[in-house]
Formats: structure tokens, sequence, C-alpha cells
């Protein structure tokens, strides 16, 4: 003879909360929304499959609850996010359903989260194209999206003249050494933030 669901209480605590009952075990504690979700009702069948069904449901709640407990510390892209789910113990496949989710829903938005960064990262100091396109792919970001963010961001100036803002900002830090030096120390920032030796002798040539 196969179990039944013999009983549905609410909690004590929480309103929004149901325990669901076979004989005298509680089998699963489910929000009202879930129970209505899933159809569960007194005298039910309590078979492997609706076990099956509350288990990844509730998997699914736990992993969007940490979703959105570390998007309320700061923005992620959505891989960056789905990465850092599952090392906190979510599934590859849950994770990715969350995010997915948590995109639509608009908790999610890699062109606006690269935008930022890109803002954030040529605050100081100017960078080119290619830095940002290496910078944003190790956070997740597409070649699509970053590509239309760095336009976006970049629309108003060319890749020579970011390189001569930042080999002004760098000759004046190191106006006290001699030219060789500070050509050369010039030369070596430029071309860690991604510049070109061609754009790169050609912004020190404008800047001095």
């Amino acid at each position: 003879m196969s179990s039944c669901i013999t009983a549905i209480e609410p909690d004590q605590h929480d309103p929004n909360l149901r325990h669901v009952f076979v004989q005298a075990t509680c089998v699963a504690t489910l929000s009202v929304s879930d129970v209505k979700r899933l159809e569960i009702e007194l005298d039910q069948h309590w078979t492997e499959d609706l076990d099956r069904a509350i288990e990844e449901l509730q998997s699914l709640e736990k992993t969007r609850s940490i979703a959105l407990q570390l998007l309320s510390q700061r923005a992620w892209s959505q891989k960056e996010l789905t990465d850092r789910l599952v090392k906190r113990g979510a599934d590859s496949s849950t994770a990715s359903t969350i995010t997915s989710q948590l995109e639509e829903d608009g908790w999610l938005d890699d062109l606006a989260y690269a935008g930022a960064c890109i803002r954030e990262w040529v605050r100081i100091e100017p960078a080119s194209k290619r830095w940002l396109e290496h910078k944003l792919a190790s956070k997740g970001i597409t070649e699509t999206t970053a590509e239309q963010a760095i336009n976006e961001t970049y629309s108003d100036r060319s890749e020579q003249d970011a390189a001569t803002e930042l080999a002004t900002i760098r000759l004046a830090k190191v106006a006290k050494l001699d030219e060789p030096t500070q050509r050369r120390r010039v030369m070596a920032a430029l071309q860690r933030r991604g510049f070109s030796a061609d754009v790169a002798s050609e912004a020190i040539r404008r800047a001095t």
C-alpha cells in the first residue's frame, strides 16, 4: 500500500510556509505557492516522482536565495554568478536555470554590467579596446556584448586619443627622469594597457 499525504499544516512562525506530512512524518516544507504549483493535496499518493519534483524545486529555491544574497552585495555577470553558485554547492544545471531566470527578470544585465566595469576601469587611466575586451572576457562577458559595451562607452574617442591621454598622464609622473627613461616607462605603461607599439609611439609624440 502506497503512502498518502495525511496533513498539510501551516508553519507556526511563517504563514507563507506549509509542512507536508505522510503519516506522522514531515516530508517537505514548501511555500504556499509551491504547494499550489505542484498541486499537492490531502490523501494524494506520495510517489517517487513527487518526491523528486519537490527536491528539484527546493534546490532551485535555495539556489535562487543564494543568488539574490550575492546580488545584494555587488553586481555580477551572468557567467560569474553561475560559476559562484556552483562553487556554493549548486549543480551546473540548477545554477544556469536560476541565472537565466534572473536575467529574464532584470536582476542580471551583462551589457549594463560591462559598461559599469569599463567606466570604473578607465576612470583614472584610459585603456585600449583590446585590454577592455580581455578584462570583460575574464568576467564571462561574451564577445558580442563586450564589443557593444565598449562601442557605447568609447563612442566619443578614438584609440589614439585614449592612448595620448594615458601618455600625458604617465609623462607627468616621470617628468623628473631623463628623456630615454621617460619614454621607456611610458611606452611600457601604454603597452600594459593594451595599446600597440605604433599607437603608443604616436601617443608619446603627441604628448611631448
